[in-house]
C-alpha cells in the first residue's frame, strides 16, 4: 500500500512537470511567433526614456496621417484620457511641408503581405535601402491598418573638416574622435561655417553647411528645455556672424543606432470607435564625421478592431562642442528642423 501511494505520487509529479513543460513550450513558441514583441523587449528603448536624447519626424508625419484617416485631420482621444506623448502629436507642430519630397516615403493600406512588397519595392527604387522595421509587423493581421513612413538623407559638408585630435568629451573616461578647425586649418574650411551667435564661453551656435543644402545646427548650452523650445531660443538669438582668423571649431564623430517604442500609446481603445492601437515604432540611425553624414529614420503605426483583439567678443573664440551640446538638422529655406539630438555623454560619439 505504501508503495502504491508513493507510486501514485510520482506519476502526479511527473504529470505536473509534463504540463509546466508543455505550457512553458507553448509560451516561447508564442513569443517567437511575435517578433516585434520579442525584440521590443531586447532591443527598443521606450519613447519616455529617450525623449529627451533623441526625436526625428517620422513618427510625427505617420501620426499625421493617422489623424486625418481616422478623425478628420482632428486631435485623437483615447477612452480613458491620452498619454502626454498624444496630446503633443495631436498640436501637428511638424508636417512633412519642412521636408522635400525626395527625401521621405509614406504609405497608409490595409496590412497584407502585398502592401509589405509594396513598401519593400519603392524604398529601394527611391532610397536604394531595406527597411530596419518591416518584419517586425505581422502582415498576417485581419482588419488592421498600418500608417508607415521613411526619411532618408545623405549630406557633404561643403569641404571636408579636419580630423582632430581625440579627447575625452564632458568629462569622460574615453577619447572620442573630433573633427573640425583649428589653427593649422586651410582657410576655405571656415566656408562651412557660419556662427549663428556667441553669448559666452559656454553658450553659442553655429551652421554647417553641405552641398546638399542640409544645415547642421549647433547649439552649446547647459539648458535643459525641450528641442523645440531650444531651437526657438536659436532663432531669436542670431545674429549670424562667420569665423575670425583665431576662431576654431570642435565637433565630436557622432553615430546613432536606436529602435524606439511608443508604448504609452499601445493598446489605446480610440474613442468612439471600434480600433486599438497594437504596435508604435521608429528607428533612428545618424552617422556624422569630418565629411558629412547621413540619416536614415522609420516610423510604424498600426491600429486594428477590438473584436479581434486583447563672452569677450574681441577675444578668440573656440567653438568646441566637447560639453553637453544639441544638434538639429534642417532644409535650407525651412523654418524648422526635421531631426534633433542632445548629446551630454559618449553614448552616441565614436571612440578612439
Amino acid at each position: 500500500m505504501k508503495l502504491n501511494k508513493f507510486t501514485s505520487f510520482i506519476l502526479m509529479v511527473c504529470f505536473f512537470c509534463l504540463c509546466l513543460i508543455s505550457c512553458g513550450f507553448t509560451f516561447f513558441k508564442k513569443d517567437n511567433n511575435n517578433e516585434f514583441n520579442t525584440v521590443k523587449t531586447q532591443v527598443s528603448q521606450d519613447y519616455s526614456v529617450i525623449k529627451d536624447s533623441l526625436w526625428c519626424v517620422t513618427f510625427q508625419l505617420v501620426w499625421n496621417d493617422f489623424m486625418d484617416k481616422f478623425n478628420g485631420g482632428k486631435p485623437i482621444e483615447f477612452v480613458g484620457g491620452n498619454p502626454p506623448i498624444a496630446d503633443e502629436l495631436n498640436k501637428k507642430f511638424y508636417t512633412s511641408d519642412i521636408l522635400s519630397n525626395e527625401s521621405y516615403y509614406k504609405v497608409q493600406d490595409v496590412i497584407s503581405t502585398k502592401l509589405k512588397k509594396q513598401i519593400e519595392k519603392d524604398i529601394k527604387k527611391k532610397f536604394n535601402e531595406k527597411s530596419d522595421i518591416i518584419d517586425l509587423i505581422n502582415w498576417k493581421a485581419k482588419n488592421s491598418y498600418l500608417f508607415y513612413a521613411m526619411l532618408k538623407k545623405d549630406f557633404n559638408f561643403l569641404y571636408p573638416f579636419d580630423e582632430l585630435v581625440a579627447a575625452p568629451f564632458n568629462g569622460s573616461v574615453e577619447n572620442v574622435k573630433y573633427f573640425g578647425i583649428d589653427k593649422k586649418s586651410e582657410n576655405k574650411l571656415k566656408k562651412n561655417v557660419d556662427v549663428l551667435f556667441y553669448n559666452s564661453a559656454d553658450e553659442y551656435a553655429v551652421k554647417l553647411f553641405t552641398k546638399e543644402n542640409e544645415e547642421i545646427v549647433l547649439l552649446r548650452t547647459d539648458n535643459d528645455d525641450s528641442f523645440e523650445n531650444l531651437y526657438a531660443y536659436v532663432v531669436n538669438n542670431t545674429k549670424k556672424d562667420s569665423l575670425k582668423k583665431e576662431d576654431t571649431i570642435k565637433v565630436p564623430n557622432l553615430n546613432v543606432d536606436k529602435m524606439i517604442s511608443y508604448n504609452e500609446l499601445c493598446g489605446k481603445k480610440i474613442k468612439d470607435s471600434k480600433y486599438i492601437i497594437t504596435d508604435a515604432m521608429q528607428t533612428i540611425k545618424f552617422k556624422m564625421d569630418n565629411k558629412g553624414g547621413s540619416l536614415k529614420s522609420e516610423a510604424a503605426l498600426v491600429v486594428m478592431k477590438m473584436s479581434l483583439l486583447p563672452p569677450d567678443l574681441d577675444k578668440q573664440r573656440n567653438f568646441n562642442f566637447d560639453k553637453k551640446f544639441i544638434l538639429f538638422l534642417k532644409e535650407s529655406g525651412k523654418d524648422k528642423p526635421y531631426y534633433a539630438m542632445k548629446v551630454d555623454n559618449t553614448e552616441f560619439l565614436v571612440k578612439e
